[in-house]
């Protein structure tokens, strides 16, 4: 009996912290804050957040079905006496399929870069005739 109440004192919490965080944890599964991916019946689109960037600092990569985006800012600024620089990067990356990657378009509008895939034929949707078929 005793034993049982010293299981039942024991506080549950006390090596609470030192348990591994769940966002290290679970950071792979997390989505990635600032890119959006949908479809259309023909187009595969991902939308990411480059608030600030130019269009020519912006790297958009598609290797085996990999999309990367990466932008990057960087400012600098001298006055009499004072240095100032500053720098501020995206990265986002994620697997994609059904594209046809070399077919593969992007824009920057308002600091949002859209890349648009469109679909292989085969990722396309098909519609299929249902026939009825009269029993005996």
């Amino acid at each position: 009996m005793r034993k049982m109440v010293n299981l039942l004192v024991r506080d549950p919490f006390r090596n609470l912290f030192a348990l591994p965080s769940w966002d290290e944890e679970w950071e792979e599964f997390q989505p990635q804050r600032g890119l959006k991916i949908y479809a259309t019946d023909k187009d595969i689109i991902a939308e990411a957040v480059v608030a600030g960037v130019p269009a020519e600092n912006i790297e958009i990569e598609i290797e085996n079905g990999v999309l990367t985006i990466k932008a990057e800012t960087k400012e600098e600024k001298k006055t009499k006496g004072e240095y100032r620089a500053s720098s501020f990067k995206y990265y986002y990356t994620t697997a994609l399929s059904g594209g046809d990657w070399h077919k593969a378009k992007a824009e920057v509008k308002n600091g949002i870069v859209t890349v648009t895939i469109p679909k292989t034929e085969a990722a396309r949707p098909k519609k299929i005739t249902v026939k009825a078929k009269e029993s005996k």
